[in-house]
């Protein structure tokens, strides 16, 4: 494997813990043999990430009673998208030899590295904001993860960062957690071939930027003749990417309290997030609560449970659907699983 950077072109042989460019300081990629893993196991992940595994992946696709098509990726064995990355993300750092591993999170990604860092038989320590559901950090801890709590969501991730005792695998500029996504698009290319719009909400921008390596690679090996155009949603108060690339819509009346996973204010990969929608020609959409509620709630009376931040990238289909500014094969990402909510005192 090597390490690339997509602003200056900086490249390195694999080097342990290197995640950012030497020479710009932007969040590294991986380069690996894609061609070879696909064609000897069926995969985009290159076979020295998938030494960790919990059965991720292979994840429901059904659709909605409006005709979108929904990806559950709540349905990966600790209830997010972020097992995908977990796994690839420890099975480095168990090649690489650490005992305990380092992370920042809301909840959904502290769980998952939590639960594969059991697998592996190594230790966790999850930096989280203490507003983070109460059902998020219960599990945590019976995942066996040392918990910390930071003030907000920023202040966890810089506490993780400066914690010198483990390796510090933080999935916001971990390259490798980023390689666990792309089958994710491999997995839609198998199930409908070509599609119009992927709908996700955003934070870090992991799932989106994986997606769009994934995309990218089916494209180069024919397997699909185009990258979709990608949506990324975020919350009314949390709206980094705007510093980057315009809203083509925005409803913000007050600031977001329900999506917990994309309260972030900042990230580190914000600028190859922007450069990745306007190659794809994606939209950008910010919205609040009060229009989300409503979608939240039709999702679970049609029996798909997923959390709040879920029902954000929903409600944006929803809207844009009836607009007329989306249409043909639309997935919409279903990201956690809203039963961590509910243990902890959500009531829709």
């Amino acid at each position: 494997m090597r390490l690339v950077c997509w602003r200056c072109g900086f490249q390195t042989e694999y080097r342990p813990g290197l995640y950012t460019c030497e020479s710009c300081g932007e969040p590294l990629l991986v380069d690996g043999d894609f061609r070879e893993s696909l064609r000897r196991e069926g995969t985009l992940i290159p076979q020295e990430l998938r030494t960790v595994t919990l059965g991720e992946g292979k994840t429901p696709l059904i659709k909605s009673r409006e005709g979108i098509y929904l990806k559950l990726e709540y349905l990966n064995p600790t209830g997010s998208f972020k097992d995908r990355g977990a796994a690839t993300a420890v099975s480095e750092a168990l090649c690489r030899g650490c005992k305990l591993i380092i992370e920042d999170s809301s909840g959904n990604a502290g769980i998952s590295y939590s639960a594969y860092a059991g697998r592996a038989g190594i230790r966790a320590r999850i930096y989280v904001p203490y507003d983070a559901p109460p059902g998020k950090k219960n599990m945590l801890r019976a995942l066996g993860a040392e918990v910390v709590e930071a003030p907000t969501r920023d202040e966890a991730a810089r506490l993780a960062v400066n914690d010198q005792e483990g390796c510090y695998v933080g999935h916001r500029i971990n390259p490798y957690f980023l390689e666990g996504m792309k089958d994710l698009p491999l997995e839609l290319v198998k199930e409908l071939d070509d599609v119009d719009y992927v709908v996700s909400p955003l934070a870090s921008g992991t799932l989106l930027i994986g997606l769009w390596k994934g995309y990218r690679e089916l494209v180069e090996v024919g397997m699909v003749k185009h990258v979709p155009k990608l949506v990324a949603v975020q919350a009314c108060g949390y709206e980094s990417l705007a510093k980057y690339y315009k809203p083509y819509m925005s409803v913000c009346r007050s600031k977001a309290q329900l999506p917990d996973g994309i309260r972030l204010t900042d990230a580190p990969r914000l600028q190859h997030m922007a450069e990745i929608l306007r190659e794809s020609e994606g939209l950008y959409v910010v919205v609040d609560d009060e229009l989300v509620l409503p979608y939240l709630r039709e999702l679970w009376r049609e029996g798909v449970v997923a959390e709040p931040t879920s029902a954000y990238g929903y409600a944006v289909a929803r809207e844009l659907v009836k607009d007329g500014s989306i249409s043909g094969r639309i997935v919409v990402i279903l990201t956690g699983n809203g039963i961590k909510h509910v243990s902890g005192g959500m009531i829709l």
